[in-house]
Order: C-alpha cells, then sequence, then structure tokens
C-alpha cells in the first residue's frame, strides 16, 4: 500500500491508492492533540498487531461487564432487567467474537476467548441464582399455627 503526503497545501492530505489487502478494518480516533494526519480508516495487516488488538478490545469490553456483574451483584435492588442487560452484553461480544473477529484470530485465542466469555456467563448465573435464593430463604416467614392436643 502506498501514500503520498502532499506538504505543498496549507492542509496535509494523505492520498490512498486502491490495493486489495487482507486485514482488519479500524476506524482510528482522530481527536488526538497535535495530530497532523487524519485518516478514515486504517488496516492492520500484522497478525501479531491483530490478535493484539482484537484482544484488547474484547478485554476492555469484558472489564466493563465485569464492574456491571459486580454492580448488579452487590445491590440488593436489582432487578430482572438489569441481569437481562448483562446477559444480552454477553452474547453480543460472544457475536461479536464469532462474526467479526473469528477469521482473524487463530484457533487458540479464539476459542480462549469463546471459553472465557462462556465461563464469564455462567460464573454471573450461579452467583445470581445464589444471592436470589439466599435473600428468599431469608425472607421467607413461615406462618403456620402448631396446635397440640390429643389425636385419635
Amino acid at each position: 500500500m502506498k501514500y503520498v503526503i502532499d506538504k505543498n497545501q496549507e492542509k496535509m492530505k494523505l492520498m490512498y491508492y486502491s490495493i486489495k489487502m487482507e486485514g482488519l478494518d479500524v476506524k482510528p480516533k482522530n481527536n488526538v492533540k497535535n495530530l497532523n494526519i487524519k485518516a478514515r480508516n486504517v488496516k492492520i495487516v500484522d497478525s501479531k498487531l491483530r490478535e493484539s488488538y482484537i484482544k484488547q478490545r474484547i478485554n476492555k469490553k469484558i472489564d466493563k461487564v465485569i464492574s456491571f456483574m459486580m454492580k448488579i451483584l452487590n445491590d440488593d435492588d436489582t432487578t430482572e432487567d438489569d441481569v437481562g442487560m448483562v446477559l444480552d452484553e454477553i452474547n453480543r461480544l460472544k457475536g461479536i467474537v464469532i462474526n467479526k473477529y473469528k477469521e482473524h484470530l487463530n484457533a487458540s485465542e479464539y476459542k480462549s476467548l469463546l471459553t472465557k466469555l462462556i465461563m464469564i456467563e455462567d460464573e454471573f448465573k450461579k452467583t445470581y441464582n445464589r444471592k436470589m435464593f439466599t435473600s428468599y430463604i431469608e425472607n421467607a416467614i413461615y406462618d403456620g399455627i402448631r396446635s397440640e392436643g390429643r389425636g385419635r
């Protein structure tokens, strides 16, 4: 891929020559200070860099989901909608890994990301169910009246 920067103009402009390359398309953040060249799209071609980028993105999203899970598990006023949002977010992440990043990851990294997401989902379900069961047991009141007497 070849780029040309025209320095004679006031605004530096990056010229693009269309060449077919295999890689991961990324939209960079252009709101960085002292940035002279702005790009709409960047293609990551190096396999190690691609894997590193994908793992970093997915791990950031997993951290956000885990922090939301911890808020739900530690708060007593959570509803079923909050739990549904967490499970939907995990399923969305699994879909992103399966549909978008499968072709860019090697088999072991792909399987490890999916197993990590599945394990997080299972642990959340277990701990949430345990929390709901203990709160139900603590709040259950037995109203049975015990009567004693002679039986025939």
